[in-house]
């Protein structure tokens, strides 16, 4: 018999964006990425995928990195391996969709900066929300690898992706990736669906995939039987659970077929002990929910979705809820038609159940997000909503059944206008249309020369000290403390109402929630509606909800946007201001018709659901 030709596996790897997204909340940075890099251009991976997803809002939010200025170092140090990053279609690395002229320009910068291959997706399967980035990509000489996302329902079949590739490689695909962000594509399915695909597109098939319910290299391995031709991985200390397959499995279980990748397991051993290393310096980030879950075939909820759920009901104190919340999040998939889990529909499903749970009334509390995506401003679902669910959280709203992007003016010169000092370029104004705030945080902390290291070195055995600047109290609500060596995370989840001069404030230890009571140094002021208590860092307490006019907030969150004015006449289910809670901004509405006689918060303010916001007499 004469032997079948040899077809080598290409890899990718993935641990310097999903991988460490997955497991770190995609808190690595730039500089523990720097000293492994020219080991990783050596091994010779297809592709290495260093961008998009999260890491551009927490490099901005929480790093304090410039996420351009990460790519551009990668590239210096890695010049032989091509770079692939993740966009999101029309919401490119955001989570609304934004105009088209910012989608062209977004990815002219990208590839001008480094990339070269963009893996782009619409969580909807929506390919009309791909088709502007697919054509500035091939513009721009990038090479687009395009994606339909994998998932399990009633309205999804194999023949169904099939039809999606093959509409996909029409549009000018030069690669098609199976993204199962979940990890729900067994193994038999795997090969039965590659089978055909093969038989259906010319385009070289890509397979992501997740290691949540343990299945991942089973998976891997009947895919390559099949006949795909490149697969992702992670190396094996950022490997497994929510994350990937270990790349060193694959090589070695392959070594010596006819899909041999080739790459070298000494070489890659090296890698994964430095990961090993960095690792522990984000063990503050690590969560109880990243680990080999089997519950994702019944709920299908992917493993950076779960714990980013613990992680919401942990600030509402509400972490044994977890069950009814996993229990709720398929029933509220299947009202929404049946979207595959991934973001931003992950989150706009996820948090909209969190909500159900929470208030006790399903859909009492609407997120803007869930309201825009009943609308349609987020596309096409799979399959029909369910029309009391649309009613209940919409009403009589006209539903959009065009691109949503068509809806949207050019943005950049509104943008530019708005933005003003200090934006140094394109990618900066860039930035400030994906996330406004973070950006202009980051940009004014910048100009100060104030951007410093979060994170301490690995080994640390004594304190880092650093510059901090002066803070008003209660400025900063979560912090590190370093100790011999040691990192202790600690917050303030909240403080209560003052009682017989003492006010309980709750501090979370590393997760773990203590009350303390702390007696009042403050003087007590009068409040101009007879109910503020006290003044705490110069600002006035807000009153407890006591009348029915008072609007609370039905979760902790900060608020975004006051909507009224006082004396201003509102009806009752006006919107009067919007709070953003667990990453999804959620309206406020007045419970009675009146007039607004004071309001207690201004923009950014943190509050609470005891608390009077609005007051409508």
């Amino acid at each position: 018999m004469t032997p079948k030709a040899k077809k080598k596996l290409l890899i990718t790897d993935l641990t310097l964006r999903d991988a460490h997204q997955c497991l770190l909340a995609t808190r690595l940075r730039t500089e523990d990425m720097l000293p492994i890099a020219p080991k990783l251009d050596q091994v010779g991976f297809w592709a290495l995928e260093v961008w998009g997803g999260a890491t551009f809002d927490t490099g901005l939010r929480f790093l304090k990195e410039d996420p351009w200025e990460r790519l551009r170092a990668l590239r210096k140090a890695m010049p032989q391996t091509p770079f692939l990053m993740l966009l999101r279609g029309q919401n490119l690395v955001g989570y609304r969709h934004y105009a088209d002229d910012v989608v062209e320009r977004f990815v002219e910068r990208a590839v001008a900066n480094g990339i070269n291959i963009l893996r782009i997706f619409d969580a909807l399967n929506d390919l009309r929300n791909l088709k502007t980035a697919v054509k500035a990509t091939i513009k721009c000489g990038g090479k687009v690898e395009a994606a339909f996302c994998y998932t399990l329902s009633p309205v999804h079949t194999h023949a169904g992706f099939v039809d999606l590739a093959k509409r996909l490689e029409d549009m000018g695909a030069d690669a098609i990736c199976i993204k199962d962000m979940a990890g729900l594509l067994a193994p038999y399915a795997a090969y039965d669906l590659v089978g055909q695909l093969k038989k259906a597109v010319r385009a070289p098939l890509h397979l992501h995939s997740h290691d949540t319910a343990g299945m991942a290299v089973a998976t891997h391995l009947k895919a390559v039987e099949a006949g795909v031709d490149i697969v992702d991985a992670a190396v094996s200390s950022l490997s497994g659970g929510a994350s990937h397959p270990p790349v060193e499995v694959l090589v070695s279980t392959l070594q010596g077929t006819k899909h041999d990748p080739e790459l070298d397991l000494g070489l890659l051993t090296e890698i994964a002990d430095y990961f090993r290393e960095v690792r522990k310096k984000y063990r503050e980030h690590e969560s109880d929910y990243t680990g080999v879950d089997p519950r994702v075939l019944l709920f299908q909820v992917p493993g950076g979705m779960i714990s980013n759920l613990a992680s919401q009901l942990k600030e509402q104190q509400a972490l044994q809820r977890m069950d009814e919340v996993l229990q709720e999040v398929p029933r509220v998939r299947a009202e929404f038609g049946y979207p595959p889990l991934v973001t931003p529909t992950s989150q706009i499903v996820g948090t909209q159940a969190t909500l159900n749970v929470l208030t006790g009334d399903r859909y009492k509390v609407i997120t803007t997000e869930t309201r825009n995506y009943l609308t349609g401003l987020y596309g096409k679902p799979p399959a029909p909503i369910d029309p009391e669910v649309r009613q209940r959280a919409v009403g009589e709203e006209k539903i959009v059944e065009r691109r949503p992007a068509d809806l949207l003016g050019q943005e950049i010169p509104k943008a530019r206008k708005e933005a003003g000092e200090p934006i140094r370029s394109m990618e900066d104004l860039l930035s400030y249309i994906l996330f406004p705030k973070p950006a202009q945080e980051f940009f004014e902390l910048r100009e100060k020369g104030a951007l410093k290291e979060e994170t301490p070195p690995a080994g640390a055995s004594e304190p880092q000290a650093k510059e901090i600047p002066p803070v008003p109290l209660l400025a900063s609500t979560e912090f590190n403390v370093f100790v011999h060596g040691e990192t202790f995370r600690v917050k303030i989840g909240g403080a209560g109402h003052l009682v017989d001069g003492k006010r309980p404030y709750f501090i979370y230890l590393d997760d773990h929630l203590e009350e303390v009571l702390v007696e009042s140094l403050t003087e007590v002021v009068p409040s101009t509606a007879g109910r503020i208590d006290q003044s705490v860092g110069g600002r006035s307490r807000r009153p407890k909800a006591q009348d029915p006019g008072d609007v609370t907030t039905a979760m902790p969150g900060t608020v975004v946007k006051v909507k009224v004015e006082v004396g201003q006449r509102v009806a009752a289910g006006d919107t009067v201001l919007s709070v953003e809670a667990m990453k999804m901004e959620n309206e406020v509405h007045t419970p009675i018709d009146g007039v607004v006689k004071a309001i207690y918060v201004s923009e950014g303010d943190k509050v609470n659901p005891d608390e009077v916001l609005v007051e409508v007499r």
